[in-house]
Formats: C-alpha cells, structure tokens, sequence
C-alpha cells in the first residue's frame, strides 16, 4: 500500500520551541532565529519545556515518544512532556482559540498532525515555517519527493515535518481464511464473494479515509495516477470505478 508520513508542526501561535522557549533567560529572539546553528539552538533548548500535543490512542507511539524521545530530549537538558489528546483537532482548536486572542504564550509547543488539519491550520496562518530546514536529519529526507512536498494536496513549505513513515497492513485469521487475498483487487473481490465479512471505517475517520484511497489507487491504475492537488475533472474521471467497487 502506498505509505504515508506521520508529520510534527510548530504552532506559530506559541513560538516556544523555535523562539521564545528557546531564549536564554533575559534575552529575546526574533524572526532571525531561523539563521541560528543547530548547536545554537541546542544551546539555548536547555531547562526548557516542550509539550506535545498528539493523539493518545497509538500505544506504539505513545511508548515510543516515552521511551525513546523523551529521554534523548533529558539527555539536552530538555523537558518533553507528550500531551494525550482524543482528536487532533482539540489541538487545533487550542491552536486557533490562542491565535485569534493574540497569545504568543500558549499551550502547544508541538502537534502531530494529519493532512486535514495541516491545511486548515496553513489557511490560517497558524503554523511557524522555515524552520525544518535547520534540523539535522533533514538531509535524509528527499525535499522533492512529493509524499514529503505536500500533505493531503497542500504545499508544505518547510511548515511541518516527517517524523516517520508508516504502511497500512492487512490482517487476517489463518484458521479462517487459508488463502489471504494479497492485493487491493483481491481483497474487493473476497468481500463481494463474502458479504457482511469484511468491514472498514466510515469517512472522515483516518482509517476508513485511508482505504478509501487505497481502493481509488487501485481503481485508477496506480497512485501516480492521482493528481496532487483536486481536480474536478480527475474525480468525474476516477471516482465512478471507486464508488462501483465499494457497493
């Protein structure tokens, strides 16, 4: 299946991390913060805090900034504390409720997010960019290929970035099913053949949204074949045989 990226962004509501958090106490920073060293901005992380704001429900990433990030940001003097939420968007909405009320002090340093709530927050001028640039491993990221270029169709513009990748897999029961279908093509042809056995999520939830996509791969040849941005004559074109195979 085609992969996807789990992304952070910096709120520009609460420069913490890139700025304010980031200051050494008694001084100031600015816009010209962007033209700092790593070890600079390293430097001047120390006895900070950073929350962030993520989805509670994956235990496998909940450990994972726990067991791993968390202690690495210790070892820089720096305090990170993972804050569970049930829905991205409450961390959009915090986001959004801070900016209109002109906050530069708020309570979200950090936020894992999706393409949907990546775009509403670009629309509002609400994420700090530029910034993705100045970290380190960003030279193993390929900056044009288009999975890392854009999330969900908007132009990412060194706004957010990826912090993993991450497959959708099929599972199934062996005692079941001896012969597993292995492609998308196979897998609608077992749920025509065996109806009322196989179910997903119904859109906009993340999962469902994702096969979904899956299935219009699928349908239309490839995910190359998607254009990145919507185009109205590509969905007259591609969704019919979609719709068709999801009956």
């Amino acid at each position: 299946m085609h992969p996807r990226l789990a992304r952070l962004i910096l709120p520009a509501a609460l420069l913490g991390l890139a700025a304010s958090a980031c200051a050494a106490p008694g001084t100031s920073v600015d816009s010209t913060s962007e033209n700092r060293s790593w070890s600079q901005i390293t430097d001047a992380a120390k006895g900070q805090t950073v929350d962030l704001w993520m989805y509670g429900g994956d235990q496998q990433g909940n450990a994972y900034v726990d067991d791993v990030l968390t202690p690495a940001a210790a070892e820089l003097g720096v305090t990170l504390r993972r804050v569970p939420v049930a829905d991205t968007k409450d961390a959009m909405t915090r986001i959004l409720a801070e900016r209109q009320a002109g906050s530069t002090d708020g309570a979200v340093d950090l936020v894992w997010v999706n393409g949907d709530n990546f775009a509403t927050g670009k629309q509002a001028d609400a994420w700090r960019c530029g910034w993705t640039s100045q970290l380190p491993n960003i030279k193993f990221v390929a900056p044009r290929d288009p999975l890392v270029a854009q999330d969900f169709g908007t132009d990412v513009d060194g706004c957010e970035a990826p912090w993993h990748k991450a497959q959708f897999t099929l599972v199934y029961d062996s005692a079941r099913i001896a012969e597993p279908p292995t492609s998308m093509s196979g897998v609608l042809r077992w749920a025509k053949e065996h109806p009322g056995r196989f179910t997903y999520p119904a859109p906009p939830d993340f999962t469902g949204s994702v096969f979904v996509r899956e299935v219009l791969y699928s349908t239309s040849g490839g995910y190359a074949q998607i254009p990145a941005q919507f185009d109205q004559g590509a969905y007259d074109e591609l969704t019919p045989a979609l719709w068709d195979a999801l009956k």
